[in-house]
């Protein structure tokens, strides 16, 4: 499952989203972090452009 399919499959932010993203995407971010990308990223395109250059998420900044 890739992060295309899960944005396909979920709803984005939701419990089964975040733990699709956990279990198959390799980010190791904690889930709260997804909570904070997902809620800025429309598109998985944008969730990784989040992910790779920005820190606004990550929990040392929260």
């Amino acid at each position: 499952m890739t992060i295309e399919t899960i944005y396909e499959e979920f709803s984005r932010g939701s419990n089964g989203f975040i733990k699709a993203v956990q279990t198959h995407c390799g980010y190791d971010i904690s889930d709260t972090e997804i909570e904070r990308i997902a809620a800025r990223a429309e598109t998985a395109a944008e969730f990784d452009r989040i992910w790779q250059n920005e820190d606004f998420w990550t929990d040392a900044n929260n």
